[in-house]
């Protein structure tokens, strides 16, 4: 599937070409709980949807599990919408693919989910991120919780037909939710470009990521910086992009049961592990990580980690597992790791490595 990108301030109006191209369909509008309100998309949208049918769905988790999936495709298919639009972070997005690209399914959605297939083409949809980092706007795959485990249910149908990525959305964000999204895009970016599922498309994805968020994500997070903002939303555009090649590595594999079971904001949770990650992956992958080292103007590897730490802590994350409620007694914890990312990684890491590296940050 085609995408058509529009991406920086106002760009939002991009929408009332989109909806002509689809007129008559009515609308699944997906959407967060108080973030479309809070990042000053539902006035617009509310001008832009006027007089054009919609149903508006935000009843899920944070998460999603698949129960919220189910409850949606019910509605979507009760209300007979033809076009889904998400407005909103990571989790919209992702349950709106969910919901659009499953609600043709006619066998068990569970076997469907984990077999990652799907026989027809889903309806037309339309990803606006109100965040920046998350880059589901520009990937193929997508999150759910089934039975407490995470599944990502990949296909080519996913990926969204259309994207808007309007960077006034994410100017009320709060400067630790920025830094946490912030910091999930600059990580992408990073894994992405020493994936070993990675090739030279990604890796210019990943260097444009790079490059706009680590110029851009303090002044984002400490002054509220606009200008600054715009960039890193693009930056995390591109980041989805990369990842949506290579996929992702061990620090987000490290990163999901400190979510799931801590509530460590993912972003967050995956900065935790990257320079350890980095390090391991050093001779492995030296000559991507050495590319990495001197778009971050550092020297060498050693001044590479210091940097990255330096800019951790100057956007407001702390990088101990105890800060944020994760005892050495409860390290057990987080090495059942998602072994798909694990494999994308350059180094074999194995649990004893693992667990040494998560007694290494409590």
């Amino acid at each position: 599937m085609i995408e058509n990108i529009y991406i920086g301030k106002g760009s939002i109006s991009n929408l009332s070409e989109i909806l002509k191209l689809h007129s008559g369909k009515k609308i699944f509008l997906v959407t967060g709980k108080s973030s479309y309100t809070k990042s000053g998309a539902q006035k617009i949208m509310e001008s832009l949807l006027k007089g054009i049918p919609y149903f508006r769905f935000s009843d899920f988790e944070e998460n999603p599990k698949l129960e919220d999936v189910e409850k949606g495709i019910e509605l979507f298919k009760k209300e007979n919408c033809e076009l889904t639009i998400a407005v909103g972070g990571g989790s919209v997005i992702d349950i709106a693919k969910l919901i659009n690209s499953l609600s043709m399914v006619h066998e068990n959605l569970e076997e469907t989910i984990k077999a990652n297939q799907l026989e027809q083409k889903p309806f037309p949809f339309v990803a606006i991120p109100t965040t920046a980092g998350t880059g589901s706007e520009a990937t193929h795959f997508a999150v759910m919780y089934i039975n407490g485990e995470k599944y990502s249910f990949a296909h080519k149908y996913i990926l969204p037909e259309y994207v808007i990525v309007d960077s006034q959305f994410t100017y009320s964000t709060p400067a630790y939710l920025t830094a946490c999204t912030g910091a999930d895009a600059f990580c992408q970016a990073v894994e992405s470009m020493w994936a070993t599922g990675g090739n030279s498309e990604s890796k210019e994805y990943a260097k444009k990521a790079i490059l706009l968020v680590w110029n851009n994500l303090v002044d984002a997070v400490t002054k509220n910086d606009y200008a600054s903002k715009d960039a890193v939303s693009e930056g995390a555009y591109w980041a989805g992009k990369a990842i949506n090649i290579s996929k992702t590595t061990a620090s987000h594999a490290l990163s999901y049961k400190m979510t799931s079971l801590f509530d460590v904001p993912h972003g967050h949770a995956v900065a935790l592990t990257l320079v350890h990650v980095m390090k391991a992956n050093y001779e492995y992958a030296k000559e991507d990580i050495q590319r990495i080292i001197s778009l971050i103007n550092a020297d060498n590897l050693s001044d590479g980690v210091v940097k990255i730490e330096t800019f951790w802590s100057e956007i407001g994350l702390c990088m101990k597992l105890s800060q944020l409620g994760i005892e050495e007694n409860q390290i057990f914890k987080l090495s059942n790791c998602n072994l798909e990312r694990l494999k994308n990684n350059p180094a074999l890491l194995t649990k004893e490595y693992i667990e040494n590296l998560f007694r290494s940050i409590v």
